[in-house]
């Protein structure tokens, strides 16, 4: 074992006590810790590296730009759009509401107006109906007046009297009217 090519067995290896004496399985965690570090540092290093050397060259900087404004512009235009559509909904919904507005208030107006016309139709009927009423009230009043007054100027006659002498039988004559007469 004094010679270094040679490989050590299990059993020398954790004798030994240099860091070659363990396994594969149980790496220190320090040794792990380093590896990983100077690992994150050389992908981070070569991502600068790389874009610090995409930057020096112009066409892909003109590139990236043109990338950049080409996805501004996009955002310009769709947010336009979106602006657009937003305000012609809003434009459709206040025609709609104003349509509507309008209808119910010319519906409003005409029941309004035909309440008004049924109304005075039905004032002018109570009038005619109170009108004719008091007439025929009135006319009455006249024709009873007019018969009062004419029977008062009536007089009854006297009782009249016809003396008959014995056993005599008095006889009255009624005119007959030959239409009333049957034939």
């Amino acid at each position: 074992m004094a010679n270094s090519d040679q490989l050590l067995t299990e059993d020398e290896r954790y004798t030994n006590g240099s860091s070659s004496n363990f396994t594969n399985d149980t790496i220190p965690e320090t040794e792990g810790n380093a590896l990983a570090k100077v690992a994150l540092g050389a992908l981070i290093g070569a991502a600068i590296g790389g874009i610090a050397g995409a930057l020096t060259n112009r066409r892909v900087v003109d590139r990236i730009n043109q990338t950049v404004k080409d996805a501004g512009s996009s955002a310009k235009r769709a947010a336009k759009s979106v602006n657009d559509t937003v305000k012609e909904v809003g434009d459709s919904v206040q025609a709609v509401a104003t349509g509507v507005n309008n209808t119910v208030s010319d519906v409003g107006d005409t029941v309004k107006e035909t309440a008004e016309g049924i109304n005075g139709s039905v004032k002018n009927t109570v009038q005619a109906v109170k009108g004719t009423t008091e007439g025929v009230n009135n006319t009455v009043k006249s024709t009873l007046n007019t018969v009062k007054e004419s029977a008062e100027g009536i007089t009854q006659p006297d009782k009249q009297t016809v003396s008959t002498v014995g056993n005599e039988k008095l006889y009255k004559l009624v005119p007959v009217d030959q239409s009333d007469s049957e034939p």
